[in-house]
C-alpha cells in the first residue's frame, strides 16, 4: 500500500508502515483520557520499532498517579503552558522549551498547571502509544474537549499494568516543585531535568542545535536535539541507514524534502523520516525551531562532531564557512550518507 503525502490534505489516521508521512498540528491517533488528549504522532509500525512519538494535551488538573515502566524511556518536553513532571524524588514545573528525562524504572508522574498546557517527545522502545488505545476513548476532535464526563477506567488501567509492564503507586507523595541549575546533561540514564536554552550546543550552517538527550542519557535508545536560526539553504541531501527520524516544528516554517517532495511545516507540525529516505531541511522564517528525534541515538551529535561549540545562544548574524573535512568526519562517525 502506498501513500501519497500532501501538506495540504494532512491525515489523521497513521500510515500503519514505515513510510515518510506528515501531520499537521492537532492530527494523529488521539484518545481522551482523564480530560486529557494523549496523541500518537509515530509508533511501532511507523518506526519500524524506534520509537513511539507523542503529545499530551490538556488543562490544568490533577496530577496523573505516580507510576514506572520496566521497559521505557519517557520524555517531556514542554511545548506549552505549564507541565510539573515528578521524576526520582524530585519536581519541576516546566515551561516551554524546558523537558524532564525519566529512563525506565524510575519513579514518576505529572501535572497540568496552566490553560491549554502541552508536552510532546519520544518513547523508547516503541509501543507505549497503544496504552492510551486501551485505556482512553477515540477523540475526533479539537485540542481536548472542555468536559471530560467519562468515569475513570480502572479496570483498564489494571489492564494496563500486566499488558505494558508498568506498575502505579498512587500512595506515593508528590513533593513540591524544587529549583536547581538544570543546565547541563548527566551523561548516563539518570532521571533529569533540562531548562531550555541549557545543554551542549554547536553551531553548523549557521545554525544552533541543542542537545536535549544523547545516547549517553537513553543507553543508545534515543537522542534529541533542538535546532534554531535565521533564513538559511538547505542542509545537504542526506539519508540515515539505520536512523529512524521525526521532526515536530516548535516555530516559524520549516522547508522540509522528503525523496523529492516538498512539505511545508509551520507550528505543531509533524514529519516522520523512515531509515534510508533522502532529505534535507530549508528554514522560512527569522526565527524557526525544530525539535529532531532519532531512534537509535547518534546523529544528534551531527552538530558537534561537524561543527564548533556555540557561545551563545543565539545563531551568528552570518553563517559561519562549513569545514568539510569535518563533515565528512561526521559523515564517517555517524549514521549519514550524503546525496
Amino acid at each position: 500500500m502506498s501513500f501519497r503525502v500532501d501538506t495540504t490534505l494532512p491525515f489523521r489516521e497513521l500510515p500503519g508502515e514505515p513510510v515518510p508521512y506528515y501531520l499537521a498540528d492537532g492530527d494523529g491517533r488521539a484518545h481522551l483520557l482523564l480530560g486529557q488528549v494523549g496523541r500518537a504522532l509515530a509508533g511501532t509500525e511507523e518506526t519500524a520499532g524506534a520509537m513511539s512519538a507523542m503529545t499530551a494535551v490538556g488543562p490544568a488538573g490533577r496530577p496523573i498517579p505516580m507510576h514506572r515502566h520496566d521497559n521505557e524511556h519517557d520524555y517531556f518536553f514542554c511545548v506549552r503552558g505549564q507541565v510539573q513532571v515528578w521524576a526520582d524524588g524530585v519536581s519541576r514545573i516546566l515551561h516551554p522549551g524546558d523537558v524532564a528525562s525519566v529512563p525506565a524504572g524510575v519513579l514518576h508522574a505529572y501535572q497540568f498547571h496552566g490553560h491549554y498546557s502541552q508536552f510532546m517527545g519520544p518513547i523508547a522502545p516503541a509501543g507505549w502509544d497503544r496504552f492510551f488505545d486501551l485505556t482512553g476513548t477515540p477523540y475526533a476532535g479539537p485540542a481536548y474537549p472542555q468536559v471530560d464526563n467519562s468515569p475513570p477506567p480502572f479496570a483498564k488501567f489494571g489492564e494496563a499494568e500486566a499488558r505494558f509492564a508498568m506498575k502505579y503507586f498512587p500512595q506515593e507523595p508528590y513533593p513540591d516543585a524544587g529549583t536547581g541549575p538544570d543546565d547541563r546533561l548527566p551523561g548516563s540514564a539518570s532521571a533529569y531535568f533540562l531548562r531550555a536554552g541549557e545543554g551542549p550546543r554547536h553551531e553548523l550552517f549557521g545554525q544552533i542545535a541543542f542537545q536535549l538527550m544523547t545516547g549517553a542519557e537513553s543507553d543508545g535508545q534515543l537522542g534529541m536535539t533542538v535546532t534554531e536560526g535565521p533564513r538559511s539553504p538547505a542542509i545537504p541531501l542526506h539519508a540515515h541507514e539505520k536512523t529512524y527520524e521525526a521532526i515536530y516544528c516548535l516555530d516559524g516554517r520549516l522547508r522540509v524534502t522528503v525523496n523529492g517532495e516538498e512539505h511545508l511545516l509551520t507550528r505543531g507540525d509533524f514529519f516522520s523520516i523512515p531509515a534510508g529516505s533522502e532529505h534535507s531541511y530549508a528554514m522560512e522564517a527569522q526565527l524557526t525551531r525544530f525539535a529532531s528525534m532519532y531512534g537509535p541515538a547518534g546523529v544528534e551529535r551531527f552538530h558537534e562532531v561537524a561543527g564548533q561549540i556555540a557561545e551563545q545562544r543565539i545563531f551568528p548574524e552570518q553563517a559561519r564557512a562549513v569545514d568539510r573535512d569535518k563533515l565528512a568526519a561526521a559523515a564517517a562517525e555517524l549514521d549519514i550518507v550524503f546525496v
